[in-house]
């Protein structure tokens, strides 16, 4: 079989790269866009299976799971970074590399999990960037900016679009979480499966015309499929929340619900009704009946104006009538948790 020449559908193979596990085979006789390279390495291969169990977690269950998805949002974003920026540095080998850029996602990650506003802030600035790459694709298919544009505006582009997105999750935060979540959760999708099907071509691609980089071949025709994936996952990932899995309930209140009272803890509506009036009972039985403080007083006037005093035998300081006052305090705990109960006012006269 004779060499293939890049060509439509032929990218060109790279001549080097600081991921040896990324480059295609350099067999003349492999024809890169009629078969799938299966030559995975190992350690690479396990990082992208474990992305592609991220994107179901974001796709599909993004808000359900708000907290560990705050969590990954952060260890993603600062495990990414710092692991880039030692590889710049080269001051370590590649285990060491990697073993600060998991610390410093692990450390970020929970910073993110931790500070609401944060993980907001963060998973916002993800969604704004992907969708400033998706408008300047678009923009470079519609009037082939590349390499013609400058590389300021792509920046900028990108930029303006992270903190808007990021100012925006932080004031319509479950939409835009949902909203957010499906988006990233795609991404992942897309990225695991480029890699699995041509090494990330399609991804470099991708990255070179946002760079304005000179114009190159485009990828094989299935990469066009993996790329149409990540809107088509977005797609699913939105209506599965909005119907199903984010449907009835918000983080906030779930927060709420977890930061109570200890003492209300492990107590059903049906018992701390019963403690309620048990309460009530128990009081009544030891003061006698509980008569209103006005009904009281009232009663005390009007004898008073009568007979122009108070007689030994008034029933009002009789011993058989007390006047008890409850103690709101103490039946704090006992209201608080009926939520959908209006409060009842007790009283029993004979």
């Amino acid at each position: 079989m004779s060499r293939f020449e890049p060509g439509p559908l032929v990218p060109p193979k790279p001549n080097g790269t600081r991921f040896p596990s990324l480059m295609y085979p350099t067999d003349p006789k492999v024809e890169l866009c009629a078969r799938i390279d299966t030559y995975y390495d190992l350690t690479t291969a396990a990082v992208f299976l474990v992305y592609i169990v991220f994107g179901v977690l974001y796709t599909f269950l993004g808000y359900q799971c708000f907290k560990t998805v705050m969590f990954l949002t952060g260890f993603i974003f600062a495990s990414a970074i710092v692991y880039l920026i030692c590889l710049q540095g080269e001051l370590m080998p590649s285990y060491g590399n990697a073993g600060v850029a998991l610390l410093a996602g692990v450390l970020f990650g929970l910073i993110t999990m931790l500070v609401q506003y944060v993980g907001l802030f963060v998973s916002g600035l993800h969604t704004g960037f992907l969708l400033g790459v998706a408008s300047l694709l678009t923009a470079d298919y519609l009037i082939n900016t590349s390499p013609k544009g400058s590389i300021w505006l792509c920046v900028a582009v990108l930029l303006a679009m992270a903190l808007l997105f990021a100012v925006l999750t932080l004031y319509f935060r479950k939409s835009l979480t949902i909203v957010c979540t499906s988006i990233y959760g795609g991404a992942i999708f897309s990225t695991a499966i480029d890699y699995f099907m041509e090494r990330l071509s399609m991804i470099s691609w991708v990255w070179q015309r946002v760079s304005l980089k000179p114009v190159e071949p485009p990828p094989c025709w299935f990469s066009w499929i993996i790329l149409a994936a990540w809107p088509s996952f977005f797609l699913t990932g939105l209506i599965v929340q909005c119907t199903v899995t984010g449907k009835g309930i918000h983080h906030e209140v779930a927060i709420r619900k977890k930061q109570r009272d200890p003492m209300l803890r492990g107590q059903t509506r049906a018992e701390m009704r019963q403690n309620k009036y048990r309460y009530l009972y128990q009081v009544r039985t030891a003061h006698g009946d509980v008569i209103s403080r006005n009904f009281v007083q009232a009663m005390q006037s009007k004898e008073g104006s009568q007979s122009g005093g108070i007689g030994e035998c008034s029933t009002l300081q009789s011993d058989a009538t007390h006047l008890t006052i409850l103690p709101d305090l103490q039946l704090a705990a006992y209201a608080e948790s009926e939520d959908d109960s209006q409060t009842e006012v007790v009283t029993h006269h004979q």
